[in-house]
């Protein structure tokens, strides 16, 4: 046995065996190099990040279901709104004034129809709002469209004619008698 490993083989930790199996290795106490486990402050932090992000995971989920449910309302909502335009078209809904209701496949949702006359005769301007509640706030999807008086689309009747009265004292043409 060298000098050296007499020496590595009299500090605490280390025998003479170690010294000669490992020659000309620098060896380390045995209490520095041995590592059991983790430690408690280790297990603290690890499990503090995995809480965190599990959190931060489930509010990303939620996030994500929400929108989902916004988005297949929306669909059901237009859909809605584009079957009661369809009504107003067709003339089960009259344009003579603002209507509103539930639908009878729906309850939760309820219908309004607003026809506003454009400029042109028998034209109007058609909003279509469909609304629900949707966790205590309204859920809203409105429709507009530029739709013929159904009663008057087709018929002999003559259209009404917009009134263009001014106040300007000329004549053109013609005699008088």
């Amino acid at each position: 046995m060298t000098s050296e490993a007499r020496l590595l083989a009299l500090k605490p930790g280390f025998s003479a065996a170690d010294a000669l199996q490992k020659p000309g290795f620098e060896a380390r106490s045995r209490a520095s190099s041995r590592r059991p486990g983790l430690s408690l402050l280790e297990v603290l932090l690890s499990l503090t990040i995995l809480l965190l992000s599990m959190v931060a995971i489930g509010r990303l989920v939620d996030f994500g279901a929400d929108r989902g449910l916004e988005a297949r309302l929306h669909s059901q909502g237009t859909r809605l709104a584009v079957a009661k335009m369809a009504e107003v078209e067709a003339g089960v809904v009259s344009l003579d004034s603002v209507g509103s209701g539930t639908f009878d496949t729906d309850p939760d949702w309820n219908w309004s129809v607003e026809p506003e006359p454009e400029g042109t005769p028998n034209l109007y301007q058609v909003t279509v709002r469909v609304t629900r509640d949707l966790k205590g706030r309204p859920f809203e999807v409105t429709l507009s469209q530029l739709v013929f008086d159904p009663t008057l689309l087709g018929s002999a009747a003559p259209a009404q004619k917009a009134d263009t009265s001014s106040s300007s004292g000329t004549s053109t043409g013609g005699t008088s008698p």
